[in-house]
């Protein structure tokens, strides 16, 4: 029996307003995760842009979603739980929490009092394994190359 850690995640809430496709590795050797929140376009993140921890509780996935200099941001928290798949063409359902945080900033009104407002969002999603072509890719360039 092999123990295969899957490396994508396909989730989407309830409503379908929310969707996020998270790669933990890419064909560019990154991760990638696209976000799509209901009625807006995707929005890609990749590499640096990802922010993951691993926790007791599962690994948290984070990408800030909204930015200003004085007003705060927006960020989006993904609980991804432990998963292992029997086989690489295996795929595993489960459900998770997405966490849209606010922050507040330094020229918030009022400065004191709860800097960071939740709100969660229910998930259910798909974890599978696939192929990422990072080796033949880096193999097929470096000896192009010589």
């Amino acid at each position: 029996m092999a123990n295969i850690q899957p490396n994508r995640y396909v989730m989407h809430s309830n409503d379908n307003k929310l969707k996020v496709d998270y790669e933990t590795t890419s064909f560019i050797g990154q991760p990638v995760l696209n976000l799509t929140q209901a009625p807006g376009p995707i929005r890609h993140f990749a590499g640096s842009q990802i922010r993951r921890l691993e926790t007791e509780v599962g690994t948290l996935v984070t990408v800030t979603t909204q930015m200003t200099v004085d007003t705060g941001s927006t960020s989006l928290s993904l609980l991804i739980p432990a998963i292992t798949l029997n086989a690489i063409s295996d795929q595993q359902n489960f459900t998770t929490e997405a966490i849209v945080t606010t922050h507040s900033g330094p020229n918030s009104v009022p400065a004191n009092g709860v800097h960071e407002k939740y709100h969660f969002v229910h998930l259910q999603g798909e974890a599978n394994f696939i192929f990422a072509l990072v080796e033949p890719v880096l193999a097929a360039s470096a000896t192009s190359s010589k």
